[in-house]
């Protein structure tokens, strides 16, 4: 079975997500592209455009490019040339990596933001921060379509990232249901994700210090904004936050082979009981990945969301639950935002700050 880093990883379903994400964009119009919405940069072409000048301006720190200023208008740039670019700048990117792969991506990169404040970073963990930003934005992109008619079946999560590129062979039912259900599902080899715990200790930080964030700012809501119905995620902040609870428990108890089925939190849970509930099973899923070796990361789960159980590495599981994090989060931002909450930057750079690397 070939095999590459973890960051290798997230970024080839980087490239897949933005393939579904344009086909999804084929034949709408200049109207629809440019509508303007709060939501993202404003527009659907604005918030894609936004996606390739940041992996832009972030590979030109990373090779210490002359600075330049962020560009915010896409001035009308065809979806074609904006995919074009996105699919120029991977290729770069690819090169990059597979250069500093020898010292495990740890040069410190230096580069000023756009207040031109000056920072030093090691390189692993601002490609991280590119990788997770374009899955925040995505989810913006998937509700400006959800808006036109246009789906993308279940989503573009980073588990069907691995049913379309799979280390793990699935069972034939299970390929036939996902297929009818719309799902891309491949039967030949893909590549497995090499177990990484430094890297994935990092995301899980990362991952727990925004959900942290988010819980503080919901818990000064009021009921009727907790529960307002905004059409996105799973429909209101409370039921957003509710179902990125449930799924922790949900692979904590897969992994340890104490899995009873997908257990919902009672609708109306107050946020300090959800936040208090997370603490715990969080803590309890760092202990094991303090544990996991490279054979248990490889392990393989098999899950059901109803039909057929789908097979999984237990590593793949792990990235999904940050990406997942990250998915739902852009929308609950969003709707805290429209119900009045002023937000900081909750984006990788920012948590890394914060905490001294």
């Amino acid at each position: 079975m070939p095999t590459e880093s973890m960051i290798e990883d997230l970024y080839r379903a980087n490239d897949w997500a933005h393939e579904k994400l344009f086909r999804l964009c084929d034949g709408l119009s200049d109207e629809q592209l440019d509508t303007k919405r709060e939501l993202g940069m404003g527009s659907l072409r604005a918030t894609l455009f936004h996606v390739l000048a940041a992996e832009e301006i972030w590979y030109d720190r990373w090779t210490a490019a002359p600075a330049r200023p962020f560009p915010l208008d896409p001035s009308g740039m065809s979806l074609a040339e904006i995919e074009e670019r996105l699919k120029s700048v991977a290729a770069k990117r690819r090169e990059l990596i597979d250069r500093e792969r020898a010292n495990g991506w740890s040069r410190m990169v230096q580069y000023k933001d756009l207040r031109g404040n000056e920072h030093s970073r090691a390189l692993d963990g601002l490609l991280l921060h590119v990788a997770n930003h374009g899955v925040h934005h995505r989810a913006q992109t998937l509700n400006y379509l959800k808006g036109y008619g246009r789906h993308a079946v279940v989503g573009l999560d980073y588990l069907f990232y691995k049913l379309a590129r799979p280390s793990v062979p699935q069972d034939a039912d299970a390929i036939e249901t996902r297929r009818k259900q719309g799902l891309e599902i491949a039967v030949g080899p893909g590549v497995e994700p090499i177990w990484d715990r430094a890297t994935m200790v990092r995301y899980f930080g990362y991952h727990d210090w925004a959900i942290g964030k988010i819980l503080d700012f919901a818990s000064a809501l009021p009921d009727e904004a907790l529960d307002r119905d905004f059409s996105m995620g799973h429909g209101s902040i409370r039921k957003t936050l509710t179902h990125l609870h449930d799924v922790e428990p949900f692979w904590l108890a897969n992994w340890t082979g104490t899995a009873a089925g997908f257990v919902r939190t009672p609708e109306g849970t107050p946020i300090a009981k959800l936040r208090e509930s997370w603490a715990t099973t969080a803590a309890k899923r760092n202990a094991f990945v303090a544990n996991l070796d490279a054979a248990g990361a490889s392990n393989v789960v098999a899950v059901s969301f109803g039909g057929p159980a789908m097979k999984f590495r237990v590593v793949e599981s792990m990235l999904q639950i940050c990406v997942h994090g990250t998915h739902h989060r852009a929308q609950v931002i969003n709707m805290l935002r429209h119900s009045g909450v002023s937000l900081p930057q909750f984006d990788v750079p920012v948590w890394l700050k914060e905490i001294g690397q």
